[in-house]
């Protein structure tokens, strides 16, 4: 009796010792409940989450808290965020966004249609309801400062987020959401406008996942894992949006939305994270470099701290572990133990270990940055001989198989396909149902037979020992078919030379490939299986097809083959050998078109545009200029007493003036900007999309650091410029244009001679 009761608490113990209990998240949203929230409700709901051991409570917005700061102090939380994240970062708090939902924001401004509000210019002396938050409202205002309008220019009002206020005319203008207001009005039939910053290219991210630092660094595998549990949840999603959308009808409906609506939100929101173009959750740091320029231009980043974009983004591919983990790792030895001659998973090649199994253990060994052993083992007999020589002691197996209770598996690190191979006189087989009455050889290894007669029981299943048994069977007309993994059959017809008999089809069975160790070494599967996690697709193609030689073979008549293919092979070349030849002419024009493109359009000494390209470019922002009543920019500069730099120091020191001042201009305007030589010592600068003021803000910056370049042939020596502004006005003609900016540059040039006399 008191043998069966420690008997009873040694199981106990043993069981606790392997249990996991669902470790508690807090997810915080920062809106109420809606279709814009839905991946992470799916993944709650259909078990993404607790696959992963994670029990997520999701909060709605809550006015009185602060999202950040919640997620900054509380352990294992996480949260929604917009692009305003950013703003969070440069104030100091050590946050990482982990993926990006929309690719695009779905903020914008709305206006009924009979008040005519159109662009931001139409938004002068009009009542406007807009956040007060300046983080919350940042597209919005950049979009509304971007295009000349102060924001002393708008009546702001405060935001009631009513839809009511629109229609009745207490408000001309309010920020709202894409997928929400416009489905109302529309309901009621209501004509409306929109202004987004998108179609100005304003695009900022929105329903950022984030958590913070102390969070990666301390559970890196539970950020990742959450963070791939909720992708998944919105593919779903995304995939299935009228079923998502009755789900939040029923069960997170806290604003009493209709089904409709939620159906509208989600078709609206799934264009908006180009999900179809494969973008789901993707943050690009060139995006986010963008944001934080738009934010530094509109004050906001108040410390002027600076920080690494990447520093910011969690980076997917890599895997990162805590201290303890790290230790674990970097203190032990882990050993595979593998089978010569079980082709293609694993077989000696000169005397190295080569094969399915192989990669895949290499492939985990790169992504721990840890090297790994291999051992050859006799059937996994010298499993237990390594127990004292090496930590932990891996074998692959596969579903089905190994249901040792002394042992724990990994994740699937990848799928085997199932496959059928047949005499090559059988057809085509489609459905294994039309197989009825007749005998299929399955190897007992797969475990399927079962299942297989399940599925089909009008098939007679026979199972075979091993896969010689199988094919002998076949050879032997004692069964219809053999059933095993494609490769094993590959390899087997391959190296018997078996012409008679081909792989017929797949079938719509597969074997789970895992790692399998002891289970004293349990900690070790954290780490593998993160590894597992990070193997891409691509990866685990690029392994699977290195072994994929699949034979479909068919009786070939060799005479009849040399008679009349042979002629087409040497036909083939002869137009392979002109192919090739004519792809490097067509090459070689490319190369000097491209030469003559550059030579036409570039000035040869400075390397920039020269007159007649930045006529053209400047003649193309004109017509966008009237089309749309954006506003336009050109500076016309000339560099002072150049013909004194000339005449005294040479004109091989004038040229390097010239192109030193270039190079420095180019250094210092944006990319959307042109920049050319008119002539000699003039140029021209195109700025699309900027005010005069703003290019009076450009030319400080110019001013200042062409007065500060120096040259070597001539220490002292030191040049200036004159700039000239002119903006676009209606009716104006590049020549109207020019003249402005010519006159405005002389006006310049005479105040810099006035400085000059009374200097002398």
């Amino acid at each position: 009796m008191i043998i069966k009761k420690l008997l009873i608490i040694l199981l106990l113990l043993t069981s606790s010792l392997f249990s996991t209990e669902n470790k508690k998240i807090t997810l915080y949203l920062d809106w109420l409940n809606q279709f814009q929230f839905a991946g992470y409700y799916i993944a709650k709901e259909k078990g993404f989450y607790s696959n992963y051991g994670l029990d997520v409570d999701i909060i709605e917005f809550n006015q009185n808290s602060n999202i950040t700061n919640e997620v900054i102090k509380k352990p294992n939380s996480y949260g929604i965020g917009k692009a305003s994240l950013i703003i969070d970062k440069y104030d100091g708090n050590d946050i990482i966004l982990l993926s990006s939902v929309f690719q695009n924001s779905p903020l914008v401004l709305i206006s009924l249609e009979k008040s005519n509000i159109k662009t931001p210019k139409d938004l002068k002396n009009r009542k406007i309801m807009i956040t007060n938050d300046a983080k919350e409202a940042a597209a919005l205002k950049t979009l509304i400062t971007s295009q000349g309008v102060s924001q002393d220019d708008l009546i702001i009002q405060e935001h009631t987020f009513k839809i009511e206020d629109l229609i009745s005319g207490k408000t001309e203008v309010m920020a709202s959401y894409l997928s929400n207001e416009p489905y109302i009005l529309e309901s009621k039939k209501i004509p409306y406008n929109i202004i987004n910053p998108n179609d100005y290219n304003f695009n900022f991210y929105e329903g950022i996942l984030f958590t913070s630092l102390n969070e990666l660094l301390t559970n890196p595998t539970r950020v990742q894992n959450f963070n791939e549990a909720s992708l998944k949840g919105w593919s779903y999603t995304f995939k299935n949006i009228e079923e998502t959308a009755k789900l939040i009808y029923e069960k997170y409906n806290t604003q009493n939305k209709t089904l409709e609506a939620l159906i509208y939100e989600g078709n609206v929101l799934k264009k908006l994270s180009k999900f179809d173009n494969g973008n789901l959750g993707e943050i690009n740091p060139e995006k986010i470099d963008e944001i934080k320029r738009f934010y530094n231009f509109l004050g906001l980043n108040k410390n002027n701290n600076i920080f690494d974009t990447n520093s910011i983004i969690l980076n997917k591919t890599e895997v990162i572990f805590n201290k303890e983990k790290l230790n674990y790792l970097e203190n032990n030895h882990f050993t595979l133990l593998v089978e010569d001659n079980k082709i293609p998973f694993s077989f000696k090649l000169t005397n190295q270990f080569k094969g399915i199994e192989i990669d895949f253990w290499n492939l985990i060994s790169e992504k721990l940055n840890k090297p790994f052993n291999i051992e050859e083992t006799i059937d996994n007999k010298m499993f237990n001989i390594f127990s004292n020589t090496v930590k932990a002691k891996f074998i692959y197996s596969y579903e089905g198989n190994d249901k040792n209770n002394n042992y724990i598996l990994s994740k699937p690190i990848s799928q085997i396909n199932l496959a059928i191979a047949t005499k090559n006189d059988k057809n085509f087989i489609n459905d294994l149902s039309i197989l009825s009455n007749k005998k299929i050889a399955v190897l007992d290894k797969l475990n399927i037979k079962n299942l297989l007669e399940k599925d089909f029981p009008n098939i007679d299943f026979i199972e075979v020992n091993s896969v010689e048994n199988g094919f002998y069977k076949l050879k032997n007309n004692e069964a219809y078919g053999f059933i095993d993994n494609i490769y094993s059959l590959t390899h087997y017809i391959n190296k018997n030379h078996l012409s008679n008999i081909k792989i017929n089809s797949t079938i719509d069975y597969s074997l789970n490939m895992y790692l399998q160790i002891e289970k004293k070494d349990y900690k070790f599967v954290d780490l593998i299986n993160s590894a597992i996690n990070r193997i891409t697709k691509d990866e685990e193609k690029i392994i699977l097809n290195n072994y994929q030689q699949i034979l479909y073979h068919d009786r070939i008549n060799y005479i009849q083959f040399l008679k009349y293919i042979l002629p087409l092979i040497l036909l083939l070349l002869i137009f392979v050998i002109f192919n090739i030849k004519l792809k490097k002419e067509i090459h070689r024009r490319k190369e000097v078109e491209a030469e003559l493109l550059k030579l036409a359009n570039k000035d040869s000494l400075t390397n920039i545009f020269n007159r007649r390209k930045i006529e053209e470019i400047c003649e193309k922002e004109l017509i966008r200029s009237k089309r749309y009543g954006t506003h336009f920019s050109i500076i016309f500069f000339d560099l002072n007493d150049f013909k004194i730099i000339n005449d005294k120091l040479g004109h091989h020191i004038g040229d390097e003036v010239l192109t030193k001042v270039t190079q420095t201009i180019n250094s210092n305007i944006r990319e959307s900007d042109s920049f050319g030589r008119w002539g000699g010592d003039e140029f021209l600068i195109v700025l699309p999309q900027t005010n005069e003021n703003q290019a009076k803000a450009m030319i400080l910056t110019l001013e200042k650091n062409i007065n500060d370049l120096t040259f070597d042939v001539n220490s002292e020596l030191k040049i200036s410029c004159s700039f000239g502004i002119s903006e676009y006005e209606k009716g104006d003609t590049l020549d109207s244009l020019l003249k402005k900016a010519d006159k405005s540059m002389y006006t310049t040039k005479a105040l810099y001679k006035q400085e000059l006399s009374k200097k002398t």
